[in-house]
């Protein structure tokens, strides 16, 4: 079965579900607004393919040290019909609904925590979804990861796992990206599409022909 392969920050949402997530819980008043100014110069690395993903997941689970999971996530619902609903992309929903039609199975990957991309995948009809993993020591989140970081070359090694999990290949797949972080993924597949994408990834896109699409607009 195809693949129809999802980057979800920037390219099925037009904003970065975990920096949402923080101006939610900023705005619940469950952690110190001061957090945002360190994630924004955290994302300005990302953007420039020069972040430390583990510095970034230690920011991003720093309000939800020692809590359990279901404490981390018992506003989720709230969180995407307020916050991520808002921000998915109409041409986003037009390709997840084409791929589906043709028979093509979706899958989400991104370099975001799990317990925000699994349920956001959900809300968009994807029920496979891939994240970074994190730590749970006696059920209580640590702020590290659980193993390699689905992150550059590491959502290839994920996808990789994922595939022969479930039987499945990369014949016919495509993904769908607008980060340069993702070239090692979109060299992977044969039907790379690069998303309203950033200015190292459209020059790649034109030098080796490979789709550009613009999903800027919103509703």
């Amino acid at each position: 079965m195809p693949l129809a392969i999802y980057d979800l920050d920037e390219t099925l949402i037009n904003a970065d579900c975990s920096l949402l997530w923080l101006q939610f819980l900023i705005d619940l008043g469950l952690t110190d607004p001061v957090i945002m100014d360190d994630a924004r110069e955290l994302d300005r690395l990302y953007h420039q393919g020069q972040l430390d993903m583990h510095d970034y997941l230690a920011l991003q689970l720093r309000p939800h040290l020692g809590q359990t999971l279901t404490e981390a996530t018992r506003e989720m619902d709230r969180f995407i019909n307020e916050y991520v609903q808002p921000r998915i992309r109409p041409s986003a929903v037009e390709s997840i609904r084409r791929h589906k039609a043709r028979g093509d199975r979706c899958l989400v990957i991104s370099a975001s925590i799990d317990f925000l991309v699994e349920p956001i995948a959900a809300h968009l009809g994807i029920d496979d979804a891939i994240g970074v993993r994190i730590e749970l020591e006696k059920e209580r989140i640590t702020g590290r990861a659980d193993g390699p970081i689905c992150y550059q070359e590491g959502k290839v090694l994920h996808l990789n796992r994922w595939l022969e999990q479930q039987g499945e290949n990369t014949e016919g797949s495509w993904f769908y990206s607008d980060s340069q972080n993702d070239l090692p993924l979109l060299e992977q597949v044969d039907n790379p599409v690069g998303v309203s994408p950033d200015p190292r990834l459209a020059e790649v896109c034109k030098q080796r022909g490979w789709a550009i699409v613009n999903w800027e607009c919103v509703k």
